[in-house]
C-alpha cells in the first residue's frame, strides 16, 4: 500500500475515529495510527500501542533517529518538560501531516493538517526515521 492509499483509506467515510490505545482500521490514537501506517505501508511491526502514553511508546520503540522533514517521515510534537512527545503523525508530502487527534470526552478522528498550521500550534516539530526503513525514505 502506498502512503497516499493509506491516507485515502484512513480518511474515507466514516474514516478512522480516535480511540485511545487503538491501532486498527476502525480506530486509532495518534501513536496507533503511526503503528498502523508502518504495518500497512512498510510492513514493519513496531509493537503494540503503549497503555501509558505516547512518550512511553516513543521510548519503547527503539531505533528512531532524527531526519529532515521529507515525505514518509514521522512527525513528533508537543514535547513535555521531560522531552517526551505527546503527539505524532506522518508527513505525507512536503506540506501535509496525517494524524489522529481527539480525546476521551469528545472523541476525534484521523485528519490531514498542513505542516505550517501544526508548527503554529506546536513550535517544536521533529521528524524521525525508524532504523528498519530504507535510508531513502527520509
Amino acid at each position: 500500500m502506498t502512503p497516499q492509499q493509506f491516507a485515502d483509506r484512513a480518511m474515507a467515510m466514516p474514516g478512522i475515529r480516535w480511540v485511545k490505545w487503538r491501532s486498527d482500521w476502525e480506530a486509532a490514537d495518534c501513536f496507533g495510527l503511526l503503528l498502523l501506517y508502518f504495518r500497512e505501508v512498510h510492513g514493519i511491526d513496531l509493537g503494540a500501542v503503549p497503555q501509558l502514553d505516547i512518550g512511553a511508546g516513543f521510548d519503547a520503540a527503539h531505533g528512531w533517529s532524527e531526519c529532515e522533514p521529507q515525505p514518509g517521515a514521522s512527525a513528533w510534537m508537543a514535547f513535555d518538560a521531560s522531552g517526551a512527545p505527546a503527539h505524532c503523525g506522518i508527513l505525507l508530502d512536503a506540506t501535509t501531516v496525517l494524524h489522529s487527534e481527539g480525546d476521551e470526552e469528545r472523541g476525534g478522528s484521523v485528519r490531514l493538517t498542513r505542516l505550517a498550521a501544526l508548527r503554529r500550534i506546536y513550535p517544536d516539530v521533529r521528524f524521525m526515521r525508524h532504523e528498519s526503513m530504507a535510508v531513502a525514505t527520509c
